[in-house]
C-alpha cells in the first residue's frame, strides 16, 4: 500500500481536449519529424474530446486546476463552450498554445476571464519559423499583441501572458538575441526557456518492460516520439549555450520578469550531462514525483494516465468507468505503489513537469 496519503479527489487534471494540431513543429513529440501522431500506421482522424465528457469530468473530478492540452487546444471547434464549463466550477484554467490561433479568441478569453495563456515561441522570426512552419511567428505575435490590447481595453489582469521557449539544436544560438534585443517583454508576465525533453532508445525500452511486467501494456506509441539520438544534440555548443542562457536569465530577471526554467540548469556540467542522458551527474537531482497522488491527464480518447505526455499507460477508461472508480482503482493503486517503491520510472526525467513539481533530492556541489 502507498505510504502517501491520496487526496480524495484530484487536485488538478490535464485535459487533452484534442489531438489535432495546425502546425508541424520539428521537435514536437506528437506531430513533429519523429512524432507519435505523424509517425502512426494508421492514418485516422485525431480524436477530440466530446463536450459532454468535459462536463462530466468537470462535475464528477471538482478539481481546482484545469490545463487545457493537445495538439493545439484552440482548435477545438468548442473551445469556447469548454472555457465555460470550466469557469463555471470555479476552477482555474491554463493552456499551452502556439499562439497561431489567439487573435480569433482574445476577446472570449479576457471575457470569460481565462487564467492564464503560455505561448510557444522559439526565437526571431526566421528562427521561430524553421522550427514551427512558415508564418507562425507573425500570427502568434499578432495574437498576443490582441490578448495584451483587449486586457488593456477591458482594464482586466487576466489572462496572465506567458512565453515558452524551447531550446533546440535549430535555435539555441539565438536565445541571447531574442530577449535582449528582438522580444518585446512588456506582453509577458513569465517566460519558461525549456531544455527540450528528451529520452533515449534504451530509456524507453526499460519503460517498455515496466508496461509489460506489471500492467501487461505493449504500447510504445507516446515514448517512441520522445526518443533522440545523442548525435542530435552533438553539435551543440554548450559553453556558448550557457553563456547565453545565463545571460538572457539575468536580464529577464533584472526586467523583473518571471523565469522558470526546465530544468533549472545553466552551467556547461550540467548542461553537458543533461545532453548526454547522464541524470546522475546532474547538479540537481529528483527523488520523486508526487503528482500520481495529487493529479491527472486524461487523454482525448477518454484515457486516464498518472504520467504527463507518456500516454502509453493508462489505468483505466472514462466511457467505461467514472473518473473518481479510476482514481481509486487497482491500476491507479498499483501504480502509485510503484513509485512509492522505486521513487522514479526510467522516463522520469523526460518529462517537463518533474522539473517543476518533482521532490528534490539533493544538490551535487561540483
Amino acid at each position: 500500500m502507498s505510504s502517501r496519503k491520496i487526496r480524495r479527489k484530484p487536485f488538478s487534471a490535464t485535459l487533452q481536449i484534442t489531438e489535432g494540431c495546425n502546425l508541424r513543429c520539428k521537435m514536437c513529440y506528437y506531430w513533429g519529424d519523429t512524432g507519435t501522431y505523424s509517425n502512426q500506421s494508421e492514418k485516422s482522424k485525431p480524436n477530440m474530446m466530446e463536450l459532454a465528457l468535459i462536463e462530466r469530468i468537470v462535475k464528477e473530478s471538482g478539481a481546482k486546476f484545469y490545463s487545457l492540452f493537445g495538439g493545439e487546444p484552440l482548435t477545438h471547434p468548442e473551445f469556447e463552450k469548454i472555457v465555460q464549463i470550466i469557469k463555471a466550477s470555479g476552477a482555474i484554467i491554463d493552456t499551452p498554445t502556439n499562439g497561431t490561433l489567439l487573435k480569433k479568441h482574445a476577446a472570449m478569453l479576457v471575457e470569460l476571464g481565462f487564467d492564464s495563456v503560455r505561448i510557444s515561441l522559439d526565437g526571431p522570426r526566421d528562427v521561430n519559423d524553421i522550427q514551427r512552419g512558415k508564418g507562425s511567428y507573425d500570427k502568434a505575435i499578432e495574437g498576443v499583441k490582441a490578448l495584451y490590447e483587449e486586457k488593456k481595453r477591458t482594464e482586466k489582469k487576466l489572462p496572465i501572458i506567458g512565453l515558452l521557449y524551447t531550446i533546440t539544436p535549430i535555435n539555441y544560438l539565438q536565445t541571447e538575441k531574442y530577449f535582449l534585443e528582438d522580444l518585446d517583454l512588456s506582453y509577458f508576465h513569465n517566460i519558461t526557456i525549456q531544455l527540450e525533453n528528451y529520452i533515449t532508445e534504451e530509456m524507453g525500452k526499460e519503460y517498455e518492460r515496466f508496461l509489460k511486467s506489471h500492467f501487461n501494456i505493449t504500447s510504445n506509441r507516446y515514448w517512441k516520439g520522445m526518443v533522440r539520438s545523442f548525435s542530435y544534440f552533438e553539435d551543440m555548443d554548450l559553453v556558448e549555450l550557457s553563456r547565453q542562457l545565463n545571460s538572457a536569465v539575468k536580464y529577464l530577471e533584472e526586467k523583473g520578469i518571471a523565469v522558470i526554467r526546465e530544468p533549472p540548469l545553466s552551467s556547461i556540467e550540467d548542461l553537458e550531462a543533461y545532453f548526454k542522458a547522464d541524470w546522475e551527474n546532474l547538479s540537481i537531482q529528483y527523488e520523486t514525483c508526487p503528482l500520481p497522488w495529487t493529479s491527472t491527464d486524461i487523454a482525448a480518447n477518454g484515457d486516464v494516465v498518472p504520467c504527463h505526455v507518456f500516454y502509453d499507460l493508462d489505468v483505466g477508461n472514462l466511457h467505461q468507468n467514472s473518473l473518481l472508480e479510476i482514481w481509486k482503482g487497482e491500476k491507479f493503486k498499483k501504480f502509485r505503489e510503484y513509485m512509492d517503491n522505486n521513487k522514479l520510472m526510467s522516463i522520469c526525467q523526460g518529462c517537463c513537469l518533474l522539473y517543476i513539481h518533482g521532490t528534490k533530492k539533493s544538490e551535487n556541489k561540483k
